[in-house]
């Protein structure tokens, strides 16, 4: 049972800097921690390590979060201005760490689940140049920390056809993160994420058309296996997630994060010419006249998204948009929401591709 508990510490003070790197190799793996409070700051007058009256309602707010919760850890670092010299800075940032800590202790906080780390001068958080400046750097910050099993997210990508390995490009996002991953020669790739994570994940690869997932961190989950689909010339991508406010060209808040997306695929792609066409839901009618306002409406949501890439940095000759109106929807038919929904699209058409 000691031994256990002293496992957990070890691993703990481990993941939070205050041990070498050997330390954590000897400990099992499994578990991380993740950030559940970010850094809230408080601050101490010029060469002091009082806590300045307005921290009350911080540390009040962390000591009432960690309450009766085994599994938290407090994170504390120490700063100071840069007057002074830089063994008495560090000095004084210790004590300043030490006075968080008691505060913390006091308000009901076991000490073993506090951690510090004293930085000196080393990191300020604005320049040293002013009142304001330095005022700013006489601060700890504190963090709070969830122990979480940690769970390993692997997975290949592959050509959808020929399932060959793929070298690509992973964007991994979390509600707090982001990280970015590159596969191995074996389209192998892998990162730690504590248990129950909601990830969305982005794959680019050259000569590949993007694709996007959301996943959760399980226990037990199996390997991923992404495919990517060749954007061969002639090829067609739906621009998923792509809304637009009702009879506008006005795009949807939740939608903008898209566009970033397609960027990044022009931007891998150097050589690639593309189209991007707009369509509208209009079913159980005949082809509309380019002076229609429907068909109006599905040239404007084409141009909406080629000025995005125009405005950053994609070349005009490499895009074109076009409106195709009603004359190829999906479902001429159309009578479920769903098929409503694939009919009013803008989507990709690779025009050249040098990758063929």
């Amino acid at each position: 049972m000691k031994k256990s508990i002293l496992a957990k510490c070890l691993l703990s003070l481990a993941l939070l800097g205050g041990l070498p790197a050997a330390a954590l190799a000897q400990e099992p793996e499994g578990e991380t921690l993740e950030v559940i409070v970010g850094q809230r700051e408080v601050y101490f007058d010029f060469g002091s390590h009082q806590l300045l009256p307005a921290a009350d309602s911080v540390l009040q707010e962390i000591a009432a979060l960690c309450k009766d919760r085994k599994n938290l850890v407090v994170r504390i670092t120490a700063h100071t201005d840069s007057i002074g010299t830089l063994a008495n800075n560090e000095a004084l940032s210790g004590r300043r760490a030490d006075a968080v800590k008691k505060a913390l202790a006091d308000l009901g906080m076991p000490v073993t689940a506090i951690a510090v780390k004293t930085f000196g001068e080393s990191t300020p958080a604005a320049g040293n140049g002013t009142d304001a400046g330095r005022q700013r750097n006489r601060r700890a910050t504190i963090e709070v920390l969830e122990r979480r099993q940690a769970i390993r997210l692997a997975g290949t990508v592959r050509d959808e056809a020929s399932g060959t390995p793929l070298k690509a490009w992973l964007v991994l996002r979390t509600q707090n993160s982001r990280d970015s991953l590159q596969t191995d020669d074996q389209g192998y790739f892998s990162k730690t994420y504590p248990a129950n994570t909601i990830l969305g994940i982005d794959v680019y690869a050259t000569c590949y058309f993007p694709k996007s997932e959301m996943v959760k961190a399980s226990p037990g989950m199996k390997p991923l296996e992404l495919q990517l689909r060749p954007a061969a010339k002639g090829a067609v991508l739906d621009i998923e997630n792509l809304y637009f406010e009702g009879g506008l060209p006005i795009m949807l808040e939740k939608s903008k994060p898209e566009l970033p997306k397609l960027l990044r695929f022009l931007q891998l792609n150097p050589q690639m010419k593309l189209e991007i066409a707009g369509h509208v839901n209009v079913p159980n009618q005949p082809p509309l006249p380019p002076e229609d306002k429907d068909f109006k409406l599905s040239v404007a949501r084409a141009k909406t998204v080629h000025d995005y890439l125009l405005a950053n940095g994609i070349e005009q000759a490499r895009i074109r948009y076009r409106g195709y109106g009603n004359l190829q929807m999906r479902y001429p038919n159309a009578v479920s929401e769903r098929e409503q929904a694939l009919n009013r699209r803008v989507e990709l058409r690779v025009l050249e591709n040098p990758c063929q």
